[in-house]
């Protein structure tokens, strides 16, 4: 938010298909962003640089499934009800085996099942939200095919997600080349893979982002729709209720607080402590005035979309008699719902005590980088950023008894989409200050090269995330 008018953060921030005639005919030019009026496109050459990239992948990855479809099946490390019902679902011939039922694995089984043949109390299903697998009914019913139409939700959702990362990067660091060093970022990290396949991960990252570029916008109604989507998509959706919150009254109050106390307070400085005990009592108040008054206007109300969304929906899983989301992951998971620092106290005991995979290895590696990532961009990025990282990765220690050291971490980073802006920021300008862009690409390289062995196990029935 950083001060800017309303304008300013149309023209800089909001990808230009939906920016109000109003903004682009205000709009002021900046060095290295040009306005509107000066080159106003539909379609951004940084956006063909990202869909190429997408498609390196994709092809990547289809031929990865082709290859492991060209071998013996392996073994199924899924089962039960669910399993064997989504399994119908599945299209037989060497195509469909080959670059569409080779993806059917883990999570995908429950969203086919969900799909087709709803939720039940009784199965486990209701860990699972709705928004996913409603859309590939949807788009089933058109194809005949479910997991065709699950991994082209998911496909098309991810380059929607890369498309508004690179939107969201260059608004805050209003740096082309960062923004697209971090997209690379984002797609080559170890499991970038999930993007592309049947998982709720690329729709969610979607909805986030969007939310936030329309929340830059000062459009509060769309931010708050879509931040309720994608609380229907993910439950950690609901945690944008605050950082919302937080983006609608920041702009407006701390930055005209540190004028107002500096204008009006500034010469008043004589050394006594009662007369800065005064300027404090001022500037709280002024503080205060400054957030009431902005209140004032209804906009603030759509912020609180995804809490409202959240509860509706476990209220309707009680009215319906099917138990809560809680209690379903304790009975049919194993997994138990605690308090951040719980879940924090849990994972030090599995550290020191249980025993390791290969997967926990990267997971905590992950955790480790992330971690110091998120500790930086607390002097780097956006406050609001900062505070939705926070937010994300206490709510993924609430999964407090796991069966891994951290139990889909590496799978759950993709959503931290600020680590990626502060680590883009981070490499150019270690790297770029070197000139040495052979290191560039050895850091590529190298998770790349790690993200399709993950892909290679995740192909063969291993638990990756």
């Amino acid at each position: 938010m950083r001060g800017y008018t309303q304008a300013d953060l149309a023209g800089e921030l909001i990808p230009r298909l939906i920016v109000p005639k109003s903004a682009k005919a205000n709009w002021r030019g900046r060095p290295g962003l040009p306005g509107f009026g000066e080159s106003a496109r539909f379609w951004k050459k940084e956006w063909t640089t990202i869909l190429i990239l997408f498609l390196f992948f994709r092809i990547l990855y289809s031929l990865l499934g082709v290859l492991e479809a060209s071998g013996p099946d392996p073994e199924p490390l899924s089962g039960g009800p669910v399993y064997e019902a989504a399994a119908t679902l599945l299209k037989q011939g060497a195509v469909s085996h080959a670059l569409v039922n080779v993806w059917f694995r883990w999570d995908t089984v429950w969203y086919l099942k969900i799909a087709a043949f709803g939720y039940s109390p009784q199965d486990g299903t209701l860990a699972f939200m709705p928004l996913y697998p409603w859309l590939v009914r949807g788009l089933g019913a058109l194809t005949g095919n479910y997991l065709l139409a699950a991994l082209i939700i998911s496909n098309l959702a991810c380059l929607l997600a890369l498309l508004l990362f690179y939107e969201v990067a260059l608004g805050e660091v209003r740096n082309n080349d960062i923004a697209l060093w971090g997209t690379f970022l984002l797609t080559s990290f170890p499991s970038a893979f999930f993007l592309f396949v049947a998982y709720t991960d690329p729709l969610f990252l979607a909805l986030v982002l969007a939310a936030w570029l329309f929340a830059r916008r000062g459009n509060w109604l769309a931010a708050g729709l879509l931040a309720a989507l994608a609380t229907l998509c993910r439950l950690q959706g609901v945690l944008m209720s605050i950082v919302l919150l937080w983006a609608f009254l920041a702009p407006c109050s701390f930055k005209r607080l540190f004028k107002i106390h500096h204008e009006v307070h500034a010469p008043q400085r004589t050394g006594v402590r009662g007369t800065q005990r005064k300027v404090l009592i001022s500037s709280f108040v002024t503080l205060c005035a400054l957030c009431v008054n902005k209140l004032r206007k209804p906009d603030w109300l759509a912020v609180f979309l995804p809490a409202l969304t959240f509860a509706a929906y476990i209220l309707w899983l009680r009215l319906a008699g099917w138990g809560s989301i809680p209690a379903t992951l304790e009975t049919h998971w194993g997994i138990r719902t605690v308090a951040p620092w719980t879940g924090f106290g849990l994972f030090l005991q599995r550290l020191i005590g249980g025993q390791r995979v290969f997967i926990d290895y990267v997971d905590l590696s992950l955790f480790i980088v992330m971690l110091v990532l998120l500790i930086v961009g607390l002097f780097r990025l956006d406050p609001g950023l900062s505070l939705y990282n926070i937010l994300t990765l206490c709510l993924f220690f609430m999964r407090g008894t796991p069966p891994h050291l951290l139990d889909s971490f590496s799978r759950y980073f993709l959503t931290l989409f600020p680590a990626f802006i502060m680590v883009a920021q981070l490499a150019t300008i270690t790297i770029g200050s070197l000139r040495n862009r052979i290191l560039r690409m050895v850091l590529w390289s190298v998770s790349i090269g790690l993200q399709i062995f993950l892909v290679i196990g995740f192909l063969d029935w291993r638990w990756i995330a």
